[in-house]
């Protein structure tokens, strides 16, 4: 919920200085990745036989390689880190808000 309502204020951002289309595909990004983090975390779920218990969930990148590169990207995408989705979305906000008052940028880069 924390990731999402921190996504939320890019996406009001790009929409308070008129970016609407690099606000929808920051919708669709954070949709798309967040997708993928909720969906390895049902897979990590579902290998250790439906344990909940988040101490009996380690040692991923042994037991789980594939789930383990796969909740990597979707982390870093998360973060915004480039070659990603979530930073080219975030990136053209940005960019809008520079384009529209430096000031904004400033204050997307702070709450970042």
């Amino acid at each position: 919920a924390y990731s999402t309502v921190s996504q939320l204020g890019y996406m009001f951002l790009g929409l308070g200085v008129g970016a609407y289309t690099e606000a929808v595909f920051h919708v669709l990004t954070h949709a798309f990745f967040k997708a993928l983090l909720f969906l390895c975390a049902g897979s990590v779920i579902h290998a250790l036989g439906g344990e909940q218990d988040i101490r009996k969930m380690g040692g991923l990148k042994k037991g789980l390689p594939v789930t383990h590169i796969t909740f990597l990207v979707g982390c870093l995408a998360i973060a915004g880190i480039p070659p990603f989705s979530g930073f080219f979305s975030k990136d053209e906000i940005l960019s809008a808000a520079y384009n529209k008052n430096p000031f904004y940028y400033i204050v997307g880069v702070a709450g970042a």
